[in-house]
């Protein structure tokens, strides 16, 4: 039973692992942000990520984006131009266990009464694949930004400060 438990454990943790995309900088192509500068006021964002959702891919790159307006004493940003590249995987499932508890009903009948018996009946079955759980998307959100200070210019700009705060919250969620 120890060894059940210690099982099913591990595969939660790994699963849980594996869900959601890491907000962190590319390195070699591999998942997280990178950027570019385009001219001192203008870059381009890309966000990768394996996701179930193309949404957390756009919320990534708007929060890098963000950072980056920041960090380049800006105060607000535009975004130029946006493109998102979707390319889907099914994947077979890691493994899973399974529990379950059901009881028999027994009749025994004679010639004037009838007799019920319930016996309980349990089943544990382990399953384990070399896949990994569910079906994950690559997601890469690309953006490019115009940088600006003071006063915002429209509805179609982002305070930096706004982008973060809002954002920072998800990342600090997952």
């Amino acid at each position: 039973m120890k060894y059940l438990i210690t099982l099913l454990t591990l595969t939660l943790f790994i699963s849980g692992c594996a869900s959601k995309p890491d907000y962190r900088l590319a390195k070699n192509g591999s998942v997280g942000y990178s950027d570019q500068k385009i001219t001192d006021d203008r870059f381009r964002v890309q966000f990768k990520s394996h996701s179930k959702t193309v949404a957390d891919a756009s919320d990534y790159a708007l929060l890098r984006a963000a950072e980056l307006t920041q960090q380049q004493g800006y105060d607000w940003f535009v975004v130029t131009s946006k493109e998102t590249f979707v390319e889907s995987e099914k994947q077979q499932p890691g493994s899973s266990v399974g529990f379950t508890q059901t009881s028999q009903m027994e009749r025994n009948c004679g010639l004037l009464t009838c007799e019920s018996r319930s016996r309980p009946s349990k089943e544990v079955g382990v399953n384990i694949n070399t896949g990994i759980n569910n079906d994950r998307k690559e997601v890469h959100s690309i953006l490019e930004i115009r940088m600006g200070k003071g006063v915002k210019p429209n509805e179609d700009s982002y305070g930096a400060q706004d982008v973060v705060d809002n954002l920072s919250e998800k990342i600090n969620q997952n």
